[in-house]
C-alpha cells in the first residue's frame, strides 16, 4: 500500500488486530497474521502516514459520566467554526457536519448536573449563530463504546480474532438484566490525580511505551505498568483506533435517527449493532429514541442498506437519514482531531 492507495488485505487485518488491542506488540500480532514482525512494523508505519491514530480514551460510562449527543442547527457560515471550537474541548468526542453543512452533531461528556446545566442551559443558548439544538442523553450503547467497526470488515478469521482478543472487558453484554437487578447500578471507577495524568499521556499516543509514559507523567515505569493495567482491566480507559473509513473505500457516512417501539428498543438495538455497516448504535432520550452511524461505500449501498435492512425491521416506526458531509473530530484527544 502506498500512502494514497487503498489498504490491502494485510493492512485490514492489522487494523482489525489493533482495534482489538491498540497496545498489542508486533511480535504478538505477526505469527497470527503469518508474517514477520518487521512486516507488521512496516505496515503499521505506512498506516500511520495514511491517517491511523491510536489514543487512550477514558470510558465515560465506567467513570460515572453522562454522554450527550447534541444536534445543533447553525447558520450556514457558522457550523464549521462552531464545530472546530467544540473540537478543542476535552469533553467532546465525535463531531460531524451533516445536511448540507448547516447541522452539527457532537458527542459531549458531562460529570454532574451542574455541568449539564452549564453546557445545555447557558453555554449553547448563548452561542451566536446557533439557530436551535436538541440534546439526546445516551441511555444504552449497543455498539461503538469502544469502537469496533474495523473488526466488522471480516479481515481476520474467527480463530485469528480469538487469538488476538485481549484479556480486558469487552463491550457491556447487551442482554436484558433480570427484573430484580434493574435497580442495580454498575459501580463507577474512582481515579486519582496520577491516573488522570496517565490518561492525558495516553490521549497523545495510546501506544507509547512505559519509558515514554513514565517520562511524560513523572511516575516510575512500574507505577505506570500497574496503573495502566488497572485502568484497562476495569474498563476505565480504552485504547481506541481511528483510520479514515474513506481510505478503506467507505465514502458515504450517515447518522440515522430512528423512532422505535419502546418495547423493541433492545431487540432492534442488538440487531443493528450486528450489522457490518454500523459503528455506533445507542438508545437515547428524545423523539428519536435510537441513533446509529453507518458507513457505506456509496449512496447506492446506503440506499440498499436503508431499504433492505432498516426497512425489514417492523418495529422501526420512522427513520431520518442525515448524510455526514465532514467529520471534524472522531476520537477524544485534547485539542482538534
Amino acid at each position: 500500500m502506498t500512502d494514497t492507495s487503498t489498504p490491502d488485505r494485510l493492512d485490514r487485518q492489522l487494523l482489525h488486530a489493533l482495534q482489538l488491542d491498540g497496545r498489542a506488540q508486533f511480535r504478538s500480532i505477526a505469527p497470527v497474521l503469518d508474517v514477520s514482525e518487521h512486516t507488521v512494523a512496516r505496515r503499521y508505519r505506512r498506516l500511520r502516514r495514511a491517517g491511523l491514530r491510536i489514543i487512550g480514551e477514558p470510558d465515560a460510562e465506567r467513570l460515572g459520566r453522562t454522554r450527550w449527543l447534541l444536534r445543533l442547527r447553525c447558520a450556514p457560515d457558522a457550523a464549521l467554526p462552531i464545530a472546530e471550537a467544540l473540537s478543542r474541548r476535552p469533553d467532546t468526542g465525535y463531531i460531524s457536519l451533516a445536511s448540507g453543512g448547516t447541522e452539527l452533531h457532537c458527542i459531549i461528556h458531562t460529570g454532574s448536573a451542574e455541568e449539564d446545566e452549564e453546557i445545555l442551559l447557558r453555554a449553547l443558548p448563548r452561542t451566536p449563530r446557533i439557530i436551535s439544538f436538541d440534546a439526546h442523553c445516551f441511555l444504552r450503547t449497543f455498539c461503538g463504546n469502544p469502537p469496533r467497526w474495523y473488526t466488522k470488515l471480516g479481515a481476520l478469521s474467527t480463530e485469528q480474532h480469538t487469538a488476538l482478543q485481549p484479556p480486558y472487558p469487552p463491550e457491556p453484554a447487551p442482554s436484558v438484566p433480570p427484573l430484580a437487578a434493574l435497580g442495580t447500578v454498575q459501580q463507577s471507577v474512582e481515579l486519582d490525580v496520577a491516573d488522570h495524568v496517565l490518561i492525558d499521556a495516553l490521549a497523545k499516543d495510546g501506544r507509547a511505551g512505559l519509558p515514554e509514559l513514565a517520562a511524560d507523567t513523572g511516575l516510575s515505569p512500574s507505577s505506570v505498568r500497574r496503573r495502566l493495567a488497572r485502568l484497562r482491566e476495569t474498563g476505565a480507559v480504552r485504547v481506541n483506533v481511528d483510520f479514515p473509513p474513506a481510505r478503506l473505500g467507505y465514502r458515504k457516512r450517515a447518522m440515522l435517527w430512528l423512532r422505535v417501539a419502546p418495547g423493541a428498543l433492545q431487540r432492534v438495538g442488538e440487531t443493528l449493532s450486528a450489522h457490518p455497516q454500523t459503528d455506533l448504535v445507542a438508545a437515547t432520550t428524545g423523539p428519536s429514541n435510537l441513533i446509529a452511524t453507518v458507513s457505506c461505500r456509496n449512496a447506492t449501498e446506503l440506499y440498499l442498506y436503508l431499504n433492505h435492512h432498516i426497512g425489514a425491521l417492523p418495529d422501526i416506526q420512522s427513520v431520518e437519514t442525515a448524510p455526514v458531509i465532514r467529520e471534524v473530530k472522531r476520537l477524544t484527544p485534547r485539542g482538534p482531531a
